[in-house]
C-alpha cells in the first residue's frame, strides 16, 4: 500500500470535516498535526476526523488524534473520528483510545445534531 497522503476538508458552519486519505504514520503525521491547527485557529467548534480511507495508522497517528482530542477538551470544542477500516480500528480498540473517543459511523451522524445540513455529493 503506497497510496498518496490527503487531506481534504468540508465546512458546515461552525464544523468542519476532515477526510483523510492513504497512510498516517511518521511521514504524514505532520501534515495532519498541520491542517489541524489551522482548523483549530479557524474557530471551528466541532472538528470531525473521517478515517473511513485511511489504509494503515502506526503510533504516530494514534498521537495526532489523541493530542486533537485535548486540544478540543482543553477549549471546550468538540472532536470527533468517522470510524475507519479494520486495521485503525483494532489500533484504536487495542490501545482503549477509542473509549475515549467520539466515533461515528458518518460525519452526517454529528452535523445533522447541529444543523440542518444539505446534501453533497
Amino acid at each position: 500500500m503506497n497510496s498518496e497522503f490527503s487531506v481534504e476538508e468540508h465546512n458546515h458552519g461552525s464544523a468542519s470535516v476532515l477526510a483523510v486519505t492513504g497512510e498516517l504514520d511518521l511521514r504524514t503525521s505532520p501534515q495532519l498535526e498541520e491542517r489541524l491547527d489551522r482548523v483549530w485557529m479557524s474557530g471551528a467548534e466541532l472538528v470531525i476526523l473521517d478515517l473511513r480511507q485511511i489504509e494503515f495508522m502506526d503510533s504516530t497517528g494514534l498521537r495526532v488524534l489523541l493530542g486533537a482530542h485535548q486540544r478540543a477538551q482543553e477549549t471546550g470544542r468538540r472532536f470527533a473520528l468517522v470510524r475507519g477500516a479494520d486495521q485503525v480500528e483494532r489500533v484504536l480498540t487495542l490501545t482503549g483510545v477509542r473509549e475515549l473517543l467520539t466515533v461515528v459511523d458518518a460525519p452526517e451522524e454529528l452535523l445533522a445534531a447541529g444543523e440542518s445540513s444539505s446534501e453533497s455529493a
